[in-house]
């Protein structure tokens, strides 16, 4: 009971926030160019393009070596402070997270592939008195209209076997400075752990 209530207040609190927007922030007609300029001069920008992937979607796309077989998944994406994509994470091996390691390559080196889809070109026949209807005819979509629509590619290829893969060196993250450890003064070999 106590769940099914927390439920409802927490999608009535969403869909109260979501009208409270959506009065102050009116959308912006079809006709209009995808930006909008603010009184602060910044432009907003109102469509995603056909060349734009979504960061969080990326997370979890296969891996393929350049004999089609998947090799890792990504894990991570590293990005500059001008948020250009500089390096990929690619998780490799284990099992349910354990056991995996991680490696890491230019955002460069990989070539990202998303096929066509086959839907159905017209409307669908009508159905006979038989019970069978005709096939109908099927048009392949444009593979970046499903990108952007999906907003990731369907597979990431790497010139690198699963066995290149797995003998890269360990990709490491740089450590929190406030859990590094420190040598104490006196020159040991004990190593303590600060803590703010």
């Amino acid at each position: 009971m106590l769940r099914t209530l927390a439920y409802a207040t927490l999608f009535s609190t969403a869909l109260i926030g979501s009208s409270a927007y959506g009065a102050d922030n009116p959308t912006v007609p079809k006709d209009q160019t995808p930006q909008a300029e603010a009184t602060s001069g910044v432009n907003f920008l109102t469509t995603q393009e056909k060349t734009q992937w979504r960061a969080p979607k990326l997370v979890g796309v296969g891996v393929y070596g350049p004999d089609d077989k998947q090799i890792g998944k990504i894990d991570d994406l590293l990005m500059d402070r001008n948020g250009a994509a500089q390096t990929v994470v690619i998780g490799v091996g284990g099992f349910l997270g354990f056991g995996k390691k991680d490696v890491a390559v230019p955002f460069s080196t990989i070539q990202w592939r998303t096929e066509g889809r086959k839907v159905p070109a017209t409307e669908p026949p009508p159905v006979t008195a038989t019970g069978g209807g005709q096939q109908p005819p099927m048009k392949q979509t444009d593979p970046a209209a499903t990108e952007a629509s999906q907003g990731y590619p369907d597979k990431a290829i790497l010139n690198v076997t699963l066995a290149e893969l797995k003998a890269a060196p360990d990709f490491q993250y740089v450590p929190n400075p406030a859990e590094a450890e420190t040598q104490p003064a006196g020159g040991g070999d004990q190593t303590k752990k600060t803590t703010p």
